[in-house]
């Protein structure tokens, strides 16, 4: 199923190695506390091929191992169940991509787009190369060698195909590190403006990708905004949905948004949904009922993988009020069910509901709760999608509450979701996202301008809808 033997292969560290004994300890951990406890394990990979990864890694472990290579050995793991949600990391650095290396990075800043890497910026003065080049290999690897082999570690739901390229152009730099190759230098060959060069550049720390990247964020910009394009168009910007109610307050921005809307007479409503990887589940479904032009069902179920509790818990940290939730749980056709979810019930849409024409934008990082916000928008035809494929699945994700095991010996840490998330949807493609009906992505040019050819392309097709 994947070349595990290729994966352990890649370089070793200094660090200090694990015996066999303890190795084999900490997968047996690993792997039961996945079987007992994830409530998607095989909701996208059957149970033979992942009992077939099981043992594949098992057998593979037959030599003293550092932290770094149990770590790449097993990832492989974690990405085959096809779940974003699902955390593996070095113990207290939950969504590190520098955990195992912070000096020496690759130092070019990469935007990856239709199977390309274009230089988006530099982390280092005096590299030669300009903006907007597209490189065609890192160390004698090419760009599409190395774009299959990180798909082997990087998670991502279902089979979604659009997380990848912005994973790695949040973290390319830490995950090539990690999965590849770190070092003082680094041979590029690029290509601009139909010339083919080969520069070396040196590597670089950290804090300085990190103090780059930081400069980069817009200031001051609140992440629930509501604009007017014109009398009849608002733009609705939505980052996130686990807004710091010491910022903004997100039933008040919502009711007070769609009243707004409504004495304005607003026509045409834009939400932008990109970048937003979620936060909590009812704060979609509340969004949903300003949206909804009839009663729906949000949720149409959510799943657990058990009703008692787990032989691993000595090593886990579980959830408050774990233990007392348990008698929650219900059990029907074979399945244990949590009943205790506002928008498993039959809602009604809100009294300033928009009746208007909604426009939704997606990409690669509209994620969990988001994801599940458009999939009940598109399934009930409330919105025509502008962008890419969104980052969650259609049909739902493994989310919720989670428990955290702490491997014993190298100290490794997986996040495992409880609570597996079904919508209330007849999803098009059982293993992908929702898919818009126009994909629009921003091109290097586009990047390099400031320009948003996402939002041009959407006002367009509004103006031209009149």
């Amino acid at each position: 199923m994947l070349s595990i033997l290729a994966v352990f292969a890649l370089g070793q560290s200094e660090a200090t190695k694990f015996t066999i004994s303890q190795l084999k300890e900490d997968h047996e951990l690993l792997v039961r506390s996945l079987k007992e406890a994830h409530a998607g394990l095989y909701r996208y990979t059957s149970r033979e091929q992942m009992d077939r990864l099981f043992e594949q890694t098992r057998m593979a472990i037959d030599k003293p191992m550092t932290e770094k290579e149990f770590y790449r050995l097993m990832m492989p793991v974690i990405t085959a169940i096809k779940c974003g949600h699902t955390k593996f990391y070095r113990e207290g650095r939950p969504d590190d991509r520098y955990a195992f290396h912070d000096k020496q990075l690759f130092p070019l800043k990469l935007y990856f787009s239709n199977g390309n890497a274009y230089v988006r910026d530099f982390y280092a003065t005096g590299s030669g190369i300009p903006r907007g080049a597209r490189v065609n290999s890192i160390n004698g690897l090419k760009i599409p060698d190395i774009i299959r082999k990180l798909r082997e570690f990087i998670p991502v739901d279902a089979n979604v195909q659009s997380t990848l390229n912005e994973e790695m152009n949040l973290f390319f730099n830490g995950y090539f590190s990690t999965f590849i190759s770190q070092g003082p230098q680094y041979e590029i060959t690029w290509t601009y403006k139909a010339q083919t060069r080969r520069s070396v550049l040196h590597g670089v720390h950290y804090t300085i990708i990190r103090q780059k990247d930081s400069t980069d964020r817009k200031p001051n910009e609140l992440p629930l905004r509501l604009q007017f394009d014109n009398s009849t168009t608002a733009i609705m910007t939505i980052e996130n949905f686990y807004v710091d109610k010491g910022q903004q307050d997100y039933f008040w921005f919502i009711d007070s948004s769609f009243r707004l809307l409504k004495e304005r007479n607003v026509q045409d409503l834009v939400i932008d949904l990109r970048n937003n990887e979620g936060g909590i589940e009812e704060w979609g479904g509340y969004l949903y009922s300003y949206l909804a032009d009839r009663d729906f069902q949000y949720y149409s179920k959510i799943r657990l993988a058990r009703k008692d509790t787990f032989s691993f818990r000595r090593y886990a940290w579980l959830p408050p009020q774990y233990d007392a939730a348990l008698s929650l749980i219900q059990v029907k056709d074979g399945e244990y069910l949590w009943p205790m979810q506002d928008y498993l019930a039959v809602k009604s849409p809100q009294a300033n509901a928009f009746s208007g024409k909604v426009y939704m934008l997606v990409n690669g990082l509209s994620f969990s709760v988001t994801s599940e916000l458009a999939a009940i928008v598109q399934n009930n035809t409330r919105a025509e999608f502008i962008g890419e494929e969104t980052g969650g699945a259609y049909q739902g994700n493994n989310s919720g509450v989670f428990a955290v095991v702490t491997l014993p010996n190298t100290r490794l840490t997986a996040g495992i979701p409880l609570m597996a998330f079904y919508m209330n949807v007849q999803a098009p493609a059982k293993d992908r996202g929702v898919i818009p009906g126009h994909i629009v992505r921003n091109s290097i040019d586009d990047v390099l301008a400031g320009r948003d050819a996402v939002m041009e392309y959407t006002l367009q097709l509004i103006t031209k809808s009149k």
